[in-house]
């Protein structure tokens, strides 16, 4: 085997080479309920990566496309005018035909077809080697966690997930500008956010995997000075620090790793008008003097037993080890089911279908037989145990909407704006309290609850730590856009080719001959 010359590896040094054969190219994929403004902003970032950043980018990526072109496959024909009344909803219906057919990930695989052709097409590979270059794709949008997941699986670092977002309310009159009938813009968005179907639609549980949040409920100026800034933060160009919001919902979703919950692990943590933090919550179950179990609790000193005992009475871990609530909840339903059969207006044969349809009702979005308390009340309780803070003004940020249990004490306490990232379905808190409590984001003398803007809390560290040296000679390093490089990279070869090439590297410098990289020393 020929070896490494000791003035290559010192000039061209193996790691320099693996550094170069870190891809550059980015895979934007939006997601976002109808009317959010999804399409606007993929066309920003499409012209924004080209004009600022130099990068070659394909043409917007809409699995809208795929199906007008592939809806004959299913015996449909997709509308051609996006303007007729019922656009949306034969699109999502041939939407779905498709993916029935041809299995829940189709419109994306035809989708990395056109990416595999673009890279192809520009200068993407010499032979079998990819080629590092600066191409970019936009996916308008994506509609399935199945989807999002072949993504990752696919280009892993360099997909970056953008959820767009906006209220209902503001929603609908977006809808309604096009002129879409109030019964059509209903459907449209209630199956958007949440399809029962197999292989429908499920906006609102994909939309909480983004990297990024936008909240589009104001002007086009806001959405594009967001995205801008989502840019040169992925590409490092400029310093940016966390806002607010960024900084509190961090917090918030490290605060919910605290709990033991069984169903679902949600954080809180609350800052003052003024900006300090001034509590953080989690879900799980209370325990006596104050607060929650935690870790600790597994290994207690008894002072009457004189050993260490584990007193962590969480649900995984006393009481029958189950979810006291869902297993409550289900037992009602049960029961209900059993007087039905007990009244005689429903035949013995029918009990599989009583006891399903019942299962469908708001019975099986009951909560209150829960042995936790949330996330949000234990952080107002906090409050009140210290004694030094006041909650009037404040703002109070979670990983998931409030419940309408919450909602209620939220607005008792005086706090005056929540800020989440997951939409929580079974919430009532706008139909029960639409007198205090509004998603529109310039409401007066009412609690506003709304969508989190900003770099996603699992996205923090990596995002907001320094990728180099931001001073040289003690003035700031200005970055050209054109020459950026992504913090979202991956390597273009496979693992062992690099290992290969650094034990050749090393076995030249220590002048021993292999016969093949790996070869026993």
């Amino acid at each position: 085997m020929q070896l490494v010359g000791e003035d290559d590896f010192i000039k061209e040094g193996v790691a320099r080479e693996i550094k170069e054969r870190l891809s550059q190219e980015l895979v934007i994929a939006l997601v976002g309920p109808v009317g959010s403004g999804v399409s606007t902003a993929a066309k920003f970032l499409h012209d924004e990566l080209a004009n600022e950043f130099g990068y070659d980018v394909a043409p917007i990526m809409k699995p809208s496309d795929v199906i007008r072109a592939q809806s004959s496959l299913v015996g449909m024909s997709a509308p051609a005018n996006a303007k007729t009344a019922t656009y949306i909803s034969q699109m999502q219906d041939a939407g779905n035909r498709l993916r029935e057919k041809f299995g829940n990930n189709y419109l994306i695989e035809k989708l990395i077809e056109k990416i595999r052709g673009f890279r192809a097409a520009n200068k993407g590979y010499e032979g079998e080697n990819e080629v590092p270059g600066r191409r970019a794709y936009i996916i308008d949008s994506l509609k399935s966690m199945e989807e999002l997941e072949l993504l990752r699986d696919v280009y892993r670092e360099t997909l970056c997930v953008v959820g767009v977002f906006a209220p209902d309310k503001l929603r609908d009159e977006r809808l309604k500008n096009l002129d879409y009938p109030e019964e059509e813009r209903a459907k449209v968005m209630a199956r958007d956010q949440a399809e029962l179907a197999t292989f429908g639609q499920a906006t609102r549980k994909l939309f909480v995997h983004s990297d990024f949040f936008v909240c589009n409920d104001r002007r086009p100026e806001d959405l594009e000075s967001s995205l801008k800034r989502f840019l040169d933060i992925v590409f490092d160009t400029a310093i940016h620090t966390p806002t607010r919001a960024e900084a509190a919902m961090y917090k918030a979703n490290a605060a919910a790793a605290n709990s033991a919950c069984m169903s679902r692990q949600v954080g809180v943590s609350i800052v003052s008008a003024d900006g300090e933090l001034i509590a953080v919550g989690w879900n799980d179950v209370p325990k006596f003097g104050g607060s929650l179990y935690t870790e600790e609790d597994r290994e207690t000193f008894d002072d009457d037993t004189k050993a260490i005992v584990n007193k962590d009475h969480r649900c995984y871990n006393w009481g029958g080890k189950k979810c006291h609530n869902e297993v409550r909840r289900h037992g009602l339903m049960d029961k209900v089911a059993i007087a039905v059969f007990e009244s005689g207006q429903v035949k013995a044969s029918k009990r599989a279908d009583v006891r399903s349809a019942i299962g469908k009702t708001d019975i099986n979005a009951l909560i209150e037989f829960s042995r936790s308390i949330h996330a949000e009340m234990e952080a107002i309780l906090s409050v009140a145990r210290e004694g030094k803070h006041s909650l009037v003004g404040a703002t109070l940020y979670t990983n998931t909407y409030p419940c309408h249990n919450c909602a209620r004490h939220i607005v008792a306490s005086g706090i005056k704006e929540v800020v989440y990232i997951e939409p929580y379905l079974k919430s009532l808190a706008i139909e029960l309290h639409s007198d205090v409590i509004s998603e529109m984001p310039d409401a007066k003398n009412m609690v506003v609850f709304r969508q989190f803007n900003g770099v996603a809390p699992t996205n923090y560290v990596k995002l907001f730590r320094p990728k180099g040296e931001r001073k040289q000679n003690g003035y700031l390093i200005r970055i050209d856009r054109k020459d950026a490089i992504p913090v979202f990279r991956v390597p273009l070869d496979a693992r062992r080719e690099y290992e290969d090439k650094i034990i050749v590297e090393v076995a030249a410098k220590e002048g021993v001959q292999l016969t093949q990289p790996g070869d026993p020393q």
